[in-house]
């Protein structure tokens, strides 16, 4: 019998299409029928380890794909906030266009589609996460916020056409490229990063009392250092992935 395909979004065709919809009590039910209707063992065995091995892949695929949204979901929402931000503040631009105002927030748009189109772009390769980007690219703090993607004589051209802005009574001036963050974004990694390090500490303190030495009772101190400073952050204060980046 020879395995039908179809094609997925993996480069790989997927054998079997049928077959990889059923459950695996319906999968067994399935082959044991064909064997019983003269299907060779060894045919059945292909298509069983075939469907199973690429039910694997797929799961794992979703998981991949599920942690890349969230990783990188945490970097662009805040850059879509600032994004809005910017657009509202343009709907009252000055009707003349030697507007300084004006000048900035259109020059710190474009800036900001950019960066947000070349983000998109990293993420839909699949092959990076933020941190892993920013290793390799050599990006400032791992590549914790979206600002860190964007080259700091870009960021210094824009503050100066805001810093040429004229002073206005009571006016709020504008800041460029805030390390600022979503409460929603903030909260979810920082819940994140306190059930992580807790479980660590957790771990460290279940070492340190089976076989106490110097080093098990200095991991145990730092992690406790590491719940204080994420315990400190600001509300709108971008979180690191990891505890390291606090300490």
């Amino acid at each position: 019998m020879q395995p039908e395909t179809t094609e997925n979004k993996d480069p790989e065709p997927i054998q079997y299409p049928a077959l990889m919809k059923l459950k695996k009590r319906e999968l067994a039910n399935h082959l044991a029928k064909l064997f019983d209707k003269g299907t060779p063992r060894l045919v059945i065995n292909e298509m069983r380890d075939t469907v199973l091995a690429q039910k694997e892949k797929l799961r794992r695929h979703r998981i991949h794909e599920a942690q890349q949204n969230i990783l990188w979901g945490d970097i662009v929402k805040p850059l879509q906030a600032e994004r809005r931000n910017v657009r509202a503040s343009l709907k009252y631009k000055a009707e003349d266009d030697t507007d300084p105002r004006a000048f900035a927030f259109e020059a710190y748009a474009v800036v900001l589609a950019k960066v947000h189109n070349r983000i998109l772009d990293i993420k839909k390769t699949g092959e990076f996460t933020p941190s892993t980007y920013a290793e390799k690219e050599n990006l400032p703090n791992r590549g914790m916020h979206w600002t860190d993607f964007i080259p700091a004589r870009i960021k210094l051209r824009i503050t100066d056409l805001f810093d040429d802005i004229p002073y206005t009574a009571k006016a709020r001036r504008k800041i460029p490229f805030e390390r600022v963050v979503t409460a929603d974004v903030h909260d979810k990694r920082k819940r994140r990063l306190v059930n992580r390090t807790t479980k660590e500490l957790l771990h460290a303190n279940q070492d340190h009392a089976i076989s106490p030495t110097m080093d098990t009772q200095a991991r145990v101190n730092k992690l406790k250092v590491a719940l204080a400073a994420i315990e400190s952050l600001n509300d709108n204060e971008p979180v690191p992935t990891t505890w390291h980046g606090l300490i």
